[in-house]
């Protein structure tokens, strides 16, 4: 739940929260298309020297096209559980994160009672603006 600082007039201002990770944290499908990929390639005839994904390779170039060979899968698959375990860190990071789904609603509704209530001001200021332009001036002068 974001904090929120009540000011005078009731409107309140939450705290900026830390900035979101990049997207790139989130992104495991390429390289785990890529390994699955290569575990399902039909092997070369004769013995194959794969060489297992390299971690620093978030997008294997080379590598995707020498077949995997099953017993080799869990070295080849470490950059992706990197990222995985990245990926779960970030979350775990975002503020609000151990929220129930009810103190959500419960906050959803609240927001929603006050954007009610903003647009009853707002309707309220226009309809005072449209009563003053459709009023006739007052002269103080008397001319």
């Amino acid at each position: 739940m974001p904090s929120a600082d009540p000011t005078p007039g009731g409107i309140s201002q939450t705290t900026p929260h830390p900035p979101l990770p990049p997207p790139s944290t989130f992104d495991i499908l390429p390289p785990l298309h890529a390994l699955l990929s290569r575990l399902l390639l039909p092997a070369a005839s004769g013995p194959t020297t794969a060489s297992p994904l390299p971690a620093s390779s978030p997008h294997p170039t080379n590598a995707a096209t020498t077949p995997l060979s099953p017993k080799d899968l869990s070295t080849a698959s470490s950059a992706v559980k990197i990222r995985i375990q990245k990926a779960r860190v970030a979350v775990q990071r975002l503020p609000d994160i151990n929220r129930s789904v009810q103190d959500q609603e419960r906050e959803i509704r609240e927001l929603e009672e006050e954007v009610s209530r903003l647009k009853g001001v707002l309707a309220a200021l226009g309809e005072n603006a449209r009563e003053a332009a459709s009023s006739p001036p007052n002269r103080l002068g008397g001319n």
